[in-house]
Order: C-alpha cells, then sequence, then structure tokens
C-alpha cells in the first residue's frame, strides 16, 4: 500500500466529481510506487485518479502488474487495474535501446491508441489522461479519441545554458547543443506537439519555464502542476546550530555532463581555508572517474565521500546526514533531490533557472542566479559560506524546507487534478477562456 501525509482531501467548494462509474483510461509508460521519479509520479496519479473514477493504466510492456495490483490500497480494489502494453516485437526492440527509445515510444503510443479505440467502442471512457514519460516530445494519439483528453504535467523543454558548454567535454557539449537545436525545431515546427495540445481539454506544465515554452509555440494556455510530489512522511526541522562540527553537503543525481557538478567542485575551491566542511557524492554514472579526478586537481578531494545511488527510499537517510543540499543541475523539468531535502527539512542552494527557480523559496534556500560559470560559481561559494558561518539563518531555513514540503505531497495536491477531472467532464465546464486561478498550484 502506497504511504500518504495526509487523508484524501476534498476537490473543494463548488466541484462536483464525476460519478463513481465514470472511466478513466490513463496512460503511464512508468508506474510502479518504489522506482524512478518518474514511475512514482505515474503509480501516485493513478492512486489519484481511482479516488473518484474507474480507472485503466497502460503501461510499459515491461511492467509487473502482478505487483501493481497487489499494492493497490483496500479501498480502492476493484478501481484501478493495469495493463502492459507491448509496442510489438520491432517497438520493443527500440525501447530497449537509448538511442531509439522514442522511436519505440511512438510505436508503443500508436498500439495504445488501438487499444483504447477498441474498449472505448466496447464502453466508453469519460477521460482519458497521459501521464508518463513526461516530456513533451511525444504527446502520444490519446487525443484523437472522441472524449476529453487530458496532457500532463508535462517538461522537457528546459536548454542547457550556452554560456556553460565550457564545463563539459567535446561529446557532453555537442549533445547538449543537439538537444537544444531539437528543441528549437520541435517547439517552432512540430505540429504533432501543437495538435495535441489544441485536442486537449486541458494540458498542465510542470514548470513556468516549460509553460511560457509551449504556450508560444501551442497558442495553447497550460495550468501549472508539477510533476512529481512527496509520498512518504514528511519529517520536521532539523536541528542545524551545531557549529563545532564540520558543515555537511550533500549532492545527489546521476554522474552526467548536464547536472553540473563541477559548479560545486569550484566553488568548494574557493571557500575559505578555515571553512571545515564535508561533502557526500550520491549518484552513478559515466563522469564519475573524471569528476574525481577534477577534486583531486581543484585539492578539494580529502572533503568528499562517494556513494552509489541505491533506492530510492533507502537513500533518504544521506538526508538526515547533511546540513544542506547543493542543487547545481544545468537543466531539469524538477528534481528528486530538491524534493527529498524538502521533505527532510534540509535547507538548499541552488541554481535559480527552470522548475529549480519554481521549487526553492527565499524561507527553504538560496537561489543561485544562471548568469556565466565564474560568477555562478562565486555565488555558490558566497551562499556556502554565508550559511556555514550563520546557523540561526540555517535553523530558520530548515523551518522553511518543511512548509514547502506540505505544497508538494501528493495528498495536498491531490484535489487539483480531480477537480480536472470533474470540469473536463462537463462540456460546459470546458473553456480555454476560462481563468485557470481554480486549477493553478
Amino acid at each position: 500500500m502506497s504511504d500518504r501525509v495526509h487523508p484524501p482531501t476534498e476537490a473543494g467548494e463548488g466541484s462536483r466529481l464525476p460519478a463513481v462509474d465514470s472511466r478513466l483510461l490513463l496512460t503511464a509508460f512508468a508506474c510502479h510506487p518504489d522506482n524512478s521519479m518518474e514511475e512514482r509520479n505515474g503509480w501516485n496519479r493513478a492512486l489519484q485518479a481511482a479516488e473518484d473514477l474507474n480507472v485503466t493504466v497502460v503501461c510499459s510492456p515491461v511492467t509487473n502488474t502482478q505487483e501493481l495490483t497487489e499494492r493497490i490500497p483496500v479501498h480502492l480494489t476493484g478501481r484501478l487495474r493495469f495493463l502492459a502494453l507491448s509496442a510489438g516485437a520491432f517497438g520493443d526492440y527500440c525501447l530497449r535501446k537509448e538511442l531509439l527509445f522514442y522511436l519505440g515510444y511512438r510505436v508503443w503510443h500508436a498500439r495504445v491508441l488501438r487499444f483504447a479505440k477498441k474498449q472505448h467502442a466496447e464502453a466508453r471512457f469519460s477521460v482519458t489522461h497521459m501521464v508518463s514519460v513526461c516530456g513533451y516530445r511525444e504527446p502520444g494519439y490519446l487525443w484523437l479519441l472522441d472524449c476529453p483528453f487530458v496532457w500532463g504535467p508535462i517538461g522537457g523543454t528546459s536548454n542547457f545554458p550556452l554560456k556553460f558548454l565550457g564545463m563539459l567535454d567535446p561529446f557532453g557539449g555537442l549533445f547538449e547543443l543537439a538537444r537544444n537545436l531539437v528543441n528549437l525545431c520541435q517547439l517552432n515546427f512540430g505540429s504533432r506537439v501543437r495538435r495535441a495540445a489544441l485536442g486537449a481539454s486541458e494540458v498542465f506544465a510542470a514548470n513556468r519555464s516549460t509553460q511560457r515554452d509551449l504556450e508560444k509555440s501551442t497558442g495553447v494556455r497550460l495550468k501549472l502542476e508539477l510533476e512529481a510530489g512527496i509520498d512518504y512522511e514528511i519529517g520536521t526541522p532539523k536541528n542545524l546550530t551545531n557549529k563545532e562540527r564540520p558543515f555537511r553537503i550533500l549532492w545527489v543525481g546521476r554522474l552526467r555532463p548536464w547536472k553540473g557538478f563541477p559548479i560545486l567542485l569550484h566553488a568548494l575551491a574557493v571557500l575559505p581555508e578555515s571553512q571545515k566542511y564535508e561533502v557526500h557524492v550520491v549518484g552513478d554514472g559515466g563522469c564519475k572517474a573524471k569528476w574525481i579526478g577534477l577534486a583531486e586537481r581543484l585539492g578539494v578531494a580529502n572533503h568528499i565521500t562517494w556513494f552509489t545511488k541505491p533506492p530510492y527510499r533507502e537513500s533518504l537517510h544521506h538526508y538526515q546526514w547533511a546540513d544542506l543540499f547543493a542543487f547545481t543541475s544545468l537543466r531539469d523539468t524538477s528534481g528528486t533531490g530538491l524534493l527529498e531535502s524538502l521533505a527532510a527539512g534540509v535547507p538548499i542552494v541552488g541554481l535559480d533557472h527552470q522548475g529549480a527557480a519554481d521549487m526553492i523559496t527565499e524561507k527553504s534556500g538560496i537561489r543561485i542566479p544562471v548568469l556565466s560559470p565564474k560568477r555562478t560559481i562565486a555565488a555558490f561559494a558566497q551562499a556556502l559560506t554565508a550559511l556555514a558561518n550563520d546557523r540561526q539563518r540555517l535553523q530558520q531555513l530548515s523551518e522553511g524546507t518543511i512548509q514547502r514540503a506540505y505544497d508538494y505531497s501528493w495528498s495536498m495536491r491531490e484535489p487539483l487534478i480531480r477537480k480536472c477531472y470533474a470540469l473536463v467532464t462537463e462540456p460546459s465546464a470546458v473553456s480555454r477562456t476560462q481563468p485557470e486561478s481554480t486549477l493553478v498550484h
């Protein structure tokens, strides 16, 4: 059964929820309660929907549907079923290959539409909803079905800041340039994303930068809703007033070029010599050897302990160790580590752009301008030094992180999507011109 922070919340005064016999088809290619953020998002969206609807969840061909069925909460038994849908021999092969994934994913979505049409003809769906994969690149085809379609939350439009390309190796730099170019072309000249957005009853953006990008490229008004959430008990503020021990800094993430870990390494290298600190790095990826070498050249390696990233629930104890969470990602829709640090009461020093700009507030951390490598590194080092030497402020930020964490608990955010389903199943309520204040998070 899934942990909940609070009991399910009502959809809000004045909203009329769909009848319990209403049917939803939810596409959650990635769906599992314990694995990656993408999979947990699919699982929690399915649980939210099943509070009010009979839900069929279509998942990737490798999904263990028996395990998911066994973990359905008792009160949702009979209202939620999972289907692992094959993309066919060719599509399944492509899905297993990183470079061919999106080709296989599009084939899979075509299979989903065929399945949906057959099921829809036998017993109509009240609404369809595409949840994952979160990225905007592949909208699927459910918007072609003759019933309301909800898309998102979606992200993936965030570009790598060009001034930071020099911090990457040649291959990493070429990859990010190519990705930026693909975004430019797809957002401005691609038709499928625009057609899907126009065909949707509601579209949710995972952050404000995605909201701006897609509203500009599609002409459709998007609502704001973070794609991820906290699905376990939120902690209490930490006691961070002890100045006797070294300052404890935590960095968590994939060791990949766009995660920007060298920003932290260079910031550590310019800290005052008198500053005592320890760093825990939790993650795996191809940049590990290179970044260990960089730490040695900068003279900070002796302060760093490296950990392999375990399953996410087993990694939460690292946040109990930490005084501060460093977030250096140069492109990200949101960031699992940000949610985990908020829930643990760990203040954040993070880059002020993309999803992080929405999630980090003045009461939960310090946002670092993304200007140039030199200026950003200097600001990062200044923030680390300031918090290491002002434990009262650090304590106040810990209290702020806990308050902010409740904004992102699944149960507190549940009314948004539930109200959305209620609105889109009422034809008179669906209007692109109506105010979005009732649904914006």
